[in-house]
């Protein structure tokens, strides 16, 4: 009996540990994948039954963070938007001087993934939610370009407005059209229009 006893303490055992050690998948988790989910697969990946499955949790652990799927991709939107958006436009608030910080802007959204910003927009033509989201970021990115542009000491307030709307659209414009060279090329073309306007 004894040995037995000792098989099934150290199964108890085992299975505490094994518990102990399986993380719970955090509401920023789902959201991270996301991502991902949208990247790869596009709008289509954001089901439900397809996030579960991708990350191989049930559909209990999803609606212990969210109500439904239109709950979801709200969150989505925002975690979008702050991950896109708000942290890059603090980054680049920070000192220094304007010419450098919109060089680091500039190489900051060269580093963003086209295919989340082509999906977000996929979703926002299907999700009029998502698509205030869009919005609102493209009014922040907009906004934060032209001030750098004023503070450059190069353009009045109405000159930079209009720069930073011509490059923002330069760089929603390369990754929404289909070239045929994939995101490398989307970006590419962009830096080479940041070189034609002087900025690289």
């Amino acid at each position: 009996m004894g040995p037995v006893r000792a098989h099934r303490c150290l199964r108890r055992a085992g299975a505490c540990h094994l518990k102990a050690v399986v993380r719970r998948y955090a509401k920023s988790d789902w959201l991270d994948l996301g991502l991902t989910a949208l990247a790869e697969g596009g709008p289509a990946a954001l089901t439900i039954d397809a996030l579960c499955q991708r990350a191989g949790k049930t559909k209990g652990s999803f609606y212990a963070h969210f109500v439904g799927v239109e709950a979801y991709l709200i969150a989505l939107a925002e975690h979008w938007r702050e991950r896109n958006t708000r942290e890059i436009v603090e980054l680049t608030q920070s000192d220094g001087q304007p010419d450098a910080r919109l060089l680091l802007l500039d190489q900051m959204a060269l580093r963003l993934d086209s295919r989340v910003e082509q999906g977000m927009r996929r979703l926002a033509v299907a999700d009029a939610a998502v698509m205030r989201v869009c919005n609102a970021v493209d009014h922040e990115r907009i906004a934060h370009l032209a001030e750098l542009y004023r503070l450059s000491g190069r353009f009045d307030d109405q000159d930079a407005r209009s720069l930073a709307r011509l490059e923002y659209a330069a760089f929603v414009g390369f990754q929404q059209i289909e070239t045929g060279t994939g995101a490398a090329g989307a970006a590419e073309s962009y830096r080479l229009f940041l070189k034609l306007i002087g900025k690289i």
